[in-house]
């Protein structure tokens, strides 16, 4: 019953199903352009809007960026990357209205990262956590957030104590 007041809601033709499968597509279209280094496409999936975009980074500039900034920087970070490749896992797309989308997932990306001014490459390798939210516009999801986060390094367990170091209240 839910589903079917939702989808009347809905100020577009799409079904639920569909516009997260159109989202889920959005994620895999903005990290395949990155990988082709296809920057125009790339800045087209983000609002233009300043005053709807933001994005948070895991790396430099930490700062919260505008769209100007999150373009400029994605495509320098990407120009730098040879050989980039990427993997999902535990994509989640959740549709709070029609017109947003959220997904979260964990990225692993990969590549050599080229200093073109020493002519040297070294591996670049990250883990990050993932969340990029969606507007509905113009028939077609566009980024209007990102956050990108390292995992936090696990705390390391104490070592267990022997057990005839263990103190009884008896004694």
């Amino acid at each position: 019953m839910e589903d079917v007041a939702r989808e009347q809601m809905c100020a577009h033709k799409w079904t639920e199903g569909q516009l997260k499968q159109q989202a889920k597509n959005a994620v895999y279209r903005h990290f395949d352009a990155a990988k082709t280094r296809d920057f125009g496409p790339l800045a087209a999936m983000h609002c233009g809007e300043d005053d709807l975009f933001s994005k948070f980074d895991y790396s430099t500039p930490l700062k919260k960026q505008d769209y100007s900034q999150a373009v400029m920087h994605e495509e320098v970070a990407y120009s730098n990357i040879t050989d980039f490749n990427y993997k999902i896992d535990d994509l989640r797309i959740d549709l709070p209205t029609p017109e947003v989308a959220i997904a979260t997932f964990h990225l692993e990306t990969g590549g050599l990262f080229v200093n073109d001014y020493r002519f040297e490459g070294s591996p670049a390798r990250t883990s990050l956590r993932a969340t990029m939210v969606f507007l509905w516009k113009d028939d077609h999801w566009l980024i209007i957030h990102e956050h990108f986060s390292s995992f936090p390094d696990e705390p390391s367990k104490p070592p267990a104590k022997p057990a005839s170091s263990l103190k009884s209240a008896r004694t």
